[in-house]
C-alpha cells in the first residue's frame, strides 16, 4: 500500500504547491516562487521515500514468507515420506 500511495501523495503535494509557485512567477515575485518550489520538490521527495519504505518492507516480507513456505514444504515432505514407510 505504501509503495502505491507514496507517489500519489507526492504528486498531489507537488500539484497543490505548484499553483502558488506559478502565481509568484506570474507576478514577478521570485522569492515567493522559490520558496514554493522548495515545497514542490520536498513533497515529491517525501512521496518517493514513502514508496521506498513500502517497497523495501514488501521485499523483506516476501523473502520471509518464501523461506517459511520452503521450510514447511520440507517438513511436509519428510513427514509424508516417514508415513509411507
Amino acid at each position: 500500500l505504501l509503495a502505491k500511495v507514496g507517489p500519489v501523495l507526492g504528486l498531489i503535494g507537488t500539484l497543490i504547491a505548484m499553483s502558488p509557485a506559478l502565481t509568484g512567477l506570474s507576478t514577478g515575485d521570485i522569492s515567493k516562487m522559490a520558496s514554493n518550489m522548495q515545497v514542490v520538490f520536498a513533497t515529491t521527495v517525501v512521496g518517493l521515500v514513502i514508496s521506498l519504505v513500502g517497497l523495501v518492507t514488501l521485499q523483506f516480507k516476501q523473502r520471509w514468507y518464501s523461506k517459511e513456505i520452503n521450510q514447511l514444504d520440507y517438513v511436509s515432505s519428510v513427514l509424508t515420506k516417514n508415513l509411507k514407510q
